[in-house]
């Protein structure tokens, strides 16, 4: 375990490494025959290939390839002279991400990846040799920053030894603790993003997580989002029809309050609070759910027919072009739960978003794009998870909505384009490729 283990230092400890060899036990004991070889790669003794010119292929390693990254893919394939080649596998069997992956309508190259999961998304494993032999020696190693792979720093040092500049690309910190030295999993994180040429990262705020321990010409950041380009065009298509058209074509009424929550329906999404939610509401008001979830049985035995306000159960909608109208018709987007990227979908269509702050000083909650609420300007968060609190906030968004809707279209088109995203990435890849040439 020495490869891994041994970039935590000296402060390393027995109960540390007797943690890690409990989990790492777990999934090992079911695949040794490659694990083996994971190792074998990475040892002082393995051949190395140091080819004097870097102009080689750019090997994007992750779990899995969402359709909504496809876009972002296609576009810096562009910007690398089709460079580009995705090594990505499946999501575990179940996994809500599951309907997502699509191996088909892409441009970019991509060679399948052999995943392991162990319970569930907890823990992971992925062959990555075969990459190597199939692409040939990579100018760059653009990974997935993520602490459940166990094989993530096998990886960078095998494509270190290739002498490859490396890229970690991720979140590198967690939602609910803040971020310290004294925390294993913390360290950890730390010292993989110290190991590298390079390191991407989600949002502005994600950047200074890693500035204390990171050097600063080392950080790069790609505001994390969604297909814009199609989503803007696809506003620009719903202004010209008007929106008091699409309501009707909807059936919703034009003067009643339509709330929308986007995203899988589960605990951590704030869902146990929508029936108190609406229960401050207006009776007129009307709420949209676009999303499945173990929630979802629950949530439709206690709203339907229980309570004035009409609610709508549409399912997970994947097509963007499908869940559009929606999103352009609401007046505010609900998550009483964590965000994510559905506040740049809600954005594209100048819709405002009302979540809730964090519950604890130094703690994120939400995913890293939660930068990009505002409050007072593109959306409100509200002060705590009390019903009223949330529904202050949604009137309080209703009295100026058309302020809010402005400033929530222009800031998705001033931030959160591809192109946006993709010049950090593509910062980071030069800096890091420039590294491995010198």
């Amino acid at each position: 375990m020495v490869p891994i283990f041994g970039i935590f230092g000296s402060r390393f400890t027995r109960p540390h490494c007797n943690y890690f060899n409990n989990l790492t036990r777990v999934a090992f004991s079911h695949i040794t025959p490659f694990c083996c070889g994971f190792l074998v790669a990475c040892h002082p003794s393995f051949p190395a290939n140091m080819a004097t010119t870097r102009s080689g292929p750019v090997l994007y390693f992750t779990r899995f390839l969402p359709k909504y990254r496809f876009a972002i893919m296609e576009r810096l394939n562009s910007r690398i002279e089709g460079r580009l080649i995705v090594c990505a596998g499946a999501p575990p069997t179940g996994s809500s991400h599951e309907a997502l992956s699509d191996p088909t309508d892409r441009s970019f190259r991509s060679i399948p990846m052999h995943n392991w999961w162990v319970r569930g998304e907890t823990v992971h494993m992925q062959r990555f040799l075969h990459a190597f032999r199939s692409a040939g020696p990579p100018a760059v190693v653009l990974a997935e920053e993520s602490p459940r792979s166990l094989t993530l720093p096998l990886l960078l040092r095998y494509a270190g030894r290739q002498g490859a500049g490396r890229v970690l690309w991720g979140h590198f910190s967690s939602n609910r603790r803040t971020t310290t030295r004294r925390r294993l999993a913390d360290r950890y994180r730390i010292a993989l993003a110290r190991s590298v040429e390079a390191c991407v990262c989600y949002t502005p705020s994600v950047k200074a997580i890693l500035q204390p321990y990171v050097d600063d010409t080392c950080l790069f950041v790609a505001n994390n989002t969604l297909d814009t380009d199609l989503l803007f065009a696809q506003r620009t298509v719903l202004r010209q029809e008007g929106r008091t058209t699409v309501r009707q074509r909807l059936g919703l009424a034009n003067k009643s309050p339509v709330l929308l929550f986007l995203g899988r329906l589960e605990p951590a999404k704030g869902t146990d609070l929508l029936v108190d939610i609406l229960r401050e509401l207006p009776s007129t008001a009307c709420l949209i759910i676009i999303g499945s979830g173990p929630e979802e049985r629950r949530l439709r035995s206690t709203m339907l027919g229980k309570i004035p306000q009409e609610v709508r159960f549409l399912g997970a909608i994947t097509e963007l072009e499908r869940s559009a109208p929606y999103l352009y018709s609401a007046d505010v987007l609900l998550n009483p739960g964590y965000l994510g990227l559905n506040v740049n979908h809600a954005f594209s269509f100048g819709l405002p978003v009302v979540s809730r702050q964090s519950p604890g000083s130094g703690i994120r909650f939400h995913s890293p794009e939660v930068d990009y609420l505002e409050p007072g300007q593109n959306g409100e968060l509200a002060p705590s998870d009390a019903p009223s609190a949330f529904a202050d906030a949604i009137n309080l968004v209703m009295k100026d909505r058309d302020r809010y809707s402005i400033n929530a279209r222009k800031y998705a088109e001033k931030n959160l384009t591809v192109d946006r995203m993709v010049d950090g990435l593509e910062f980071a890849i030069r800096h890091a490729e420039g590294i491995a040439k010198g």
